[in-house]
Parts: C-alpha cells; structure tokens; sequence
C-alpha cells in the first residue's frame, strides 16, 4: 500500500488510486448498523461529537497506549478499504498535558479545563460541540509559563510514549505510511487552540511581537522534533492541521499568511525536503482558492478535505494546480439527496483519478441523514470506479 500511494501522490502512472474514506459521526454509524451494515466489532465506545469515527483517509496514533480516535473497522471491512496512514507516537504539543479538572457538573452538562488547558461546556450526551469558554493563553505571561512549563525545547528526548519503539521497530520493512508532526502542528491552528479565534485575531495588531514569539518558539520546537524522529525513521509525509477557512474564504489575510505562517512553513518544509521528504499535507475546512498558492509557496502541496458547500470546485484546481495533491472533494449532502445527486457528483471522479495526485472521499465526516442504503450505493460506485481507473500520471495527463 505505501508504494502505491507513493505513485498516487507523485503523479505517477499506477493501476488505481486508493479506496479511503474520511469519516462518519457515531449516530451516522449507529444509523447505518440498524439500516443493514453488518456489527462485526463495533464501536469501542460511546464517540463523543467533537471526535467522531474516523475512516483510513484520517491519521490516527497512539496516546499513552490508546488510539486518538475511534476507527471505522466495520465500514472499512465492508467495502474493502485500504489501510490508511498512522501518525508517528509521540508528543508533539503539551509536555506534560494539562491535569483534566471538573468544574462543574450537572444532568445536563459538564464544564472542565480539558488536556489542552481549555475550558469547555459541554452536553453530557455528547450531542453538540463544546462550547470554549477559555483558553490557556490570555497574555505574555501566560505564554512565558507555558513555554517554561510545556513547551520547552529541552524537553524533546522525554516525548517519547510506549509505542513509539513498535514504530521505530517495524518502519524499515513497513507496507504502511506513516506520517511526522500531527493535528497540533500549524501556525495558525496552533495559535487558535492556544488563544482563542476573538483573542488570535485581536492580537496579530495588538501585539504582534508576542505571535511572532509564538510561531518562532514553535517552529523550534517542531524542527528539533523532526530532527530527532527523521534520524530514526523514514517518513512518508508530514502533517499540518489549520482549520483556517469559512463558508466565504480564508479566516486571515494574505498578508497576515504571508508574515506569521509562509516563513515558518518555508523552515519545516525545507528541512525536511533535505532529509527526502517531499510531500506536506494540510487539513483545513471550508474554501481554500485563496488559501492553496499560499501554502504551495510555502512548500505544502497536499490538501484535504474540500468541502462542497463552501464552493470549492475541484476540476478547476486541477488545472489550475497541477501539482496539488488533492484528497476528499466529494459532496457529503448528495447522500441524502439520493442517488441522482450521488451519480452527479461521481461524474468528475474519473477524471480526477486519472490525472494522477487524487485520492476521492467525502468532504468530512458524513452526517447521520446519510441512509445506509445511500452510502453503500455511492461507496460501491466509487470503488467501481476507482478499480477502472488507471492512472495515467502526470506526464501524460491534459490538463
């Protein structure tokens, strides 16, 4: 499977491209198992909203010996996906985590500071998001303890969790992908877990020292941890988690892109290419036309998830970007719409596919007005597709 992928994302000619799905909330599951889908495992647990199931197209790791997320075991036997990518164990953020705290707790809700030192609100049936009341960063103070206390660059030997060694172990003879860096690392992303959006966007003119401060710290941090880990392990790609746009666009300017992420991107991306790794994925909602020469110019060139209602038009990019790699972009609503809709969207798949650089899924988690009679339709069209699209690679593509 990683040689496979390998040929996908570097627009090289392949048999296929692979069969990954994003993700599905647990009532979409649980929907799904009364409709037909056959329970062989199960869901672990009862998945709390913000977390949700993933599928294969998802990085997921260990965390002190428990996987990140759920996974979608049942769904991906089904339909016979392929193995997705794991993310490399270790800590990349918070060492230590923050101690979770109840604040308080009632019938209906619950209100803690969490392991990120954020202080959330949350339904004790896990059926909305949280709300975040309040962050661990609300000055320079705040920032110089936590750079003392959990993010200090002295501290990357120690990060290391239980399973690490099981990586470290099996990477040379490995048939699976594995990534470095994770959920936690982006330089605006980060900074919107550490502040607050209203605080974050308040403070690139209030106090602009004080972000640069931040993004450099840690860009360190992150390039002593590459560091370390690439002297062990040969990587597949590295990951970056934004989350920076809306229904209308980019949440920043280009501006504000181009002084507080472009350098620090340019650092990470351009010492890893120096060790052999070429390929940066980005995750990041909503629409990204603004958003995709920025991080190209960075050196990410992998993104996900496209969403298709925030207007992301696929075949466009294509030819405009040919050499974005471009993961997801399948419309999630047409699944409840109906077959006609599903038929509609599966239309430009093929194409996609056979220019090379396109692994097809939905555009994030798929939601429970999704039947199981719809998924299965558009799941087993895809994998029809997918398994009659040979991949003619960059060199001899039309764009």
């Amino acid at each position: 499977m990683r040689e496979l992928f390998k040929k996908i994302i570097n627009f090289e000619p392949a048999p296929r491209t692979l069969k990954w799905e994003f993700g599905y909330w647990d009532s979409t599951v649980e929907r799904w198992y009364r409709e037909g889908l056959p329970r062989m495992k199960g869901l672990s647990e009862k998945v709390p909203y913000n977390k949700s199931v993933v599928g294969p197209a998802l990085p997921n790791m260990y965390y002190n010996s428990k996987l990140l997320f759920t996974e979608d075991y049942d769904i991906s036997n089904f339909f016979n996906f392929d193995s997705g990518f794991k993310m490399f164990t270790f800590n990349y953020f918070f060492y230590p985590d923050f101690e979770e705290k109840i604040i308080f707790e009632d019938d209906t809700y619950i209100e803690k500071i969490n392991n990120q030192g954020i202080r959330t609100r949350e339904f004790k049936d896990s059926t909305s998001m949280p709300m975040w009341l309040e962050f661990p960063v609300k000055d320079r103070k705040d920032w110089e303890e936590l750079k003392e206390e959990r993010l200090n660059l002295n501290s990357i030997n120690n990060r290391y969790m239980q399973n690490s060694n099981n990586y470290i172990k099996n990477a040379e003879q490995r048939n699976f992908i594995i990534g470095i860096l994770g959920g936690t690392t982006g330089f605006f992303g980060c900074l919107r877990s550490l502040m607050g959006e209203e605080k974050l966007f308040m403070t690139y003119y209030d106090d602009p020292k004080l972000i640069l401060d931040m993004v450099e710290h840690l860009c360190n941090l992150w390039l002593g941890i590459a560091e370390e880990l690439t002297s062990k392990v040969d990587f597949d790609l590295a990951y970056f988690w934004e989350d920076m746009a809306g229904k209308k666009g980019s949440l920043i300017s280009p501006s504000i892109f181009k002084e507080y992420m472009s350098p620090y991107y340019k650092k990470i991306t351009g010492f890893l290419k120096t060790i052999g790794i070429d390929k940066f994925v980005v995750d990041t909602d909503g629409k990204v036309d603004e958003l995709i020469p920025l991080f190209l110019e960075s050196g990410v060139n992998m993104m996900y998830p496209f969403e298709q209602q925030a207007g992301n038009d696929l075949i466009e990019y294509r030819k405009k970007y040919p050499e974005l790699v471009i993961c997801g972009g399948f419309d999630k609503n047409a699944l409840y719409k109906g077959k006609d809709a599903i038929d509609k969207e599966l239309g430009k798949i093929k194409y996609l596919i056979s220019r090379g650089g396109y692994i097809p899924y939905g555009d994030h988690f798929i939601p429970p007005n999704a039947s199981w009679d719809n998924f299965k339709y558009y799941r087993e069209k895809l994998n029809h597709i997918i398994d009659n699209t040979e991949i003619k690679g960059n060199k001899n593509a039309t764009f």
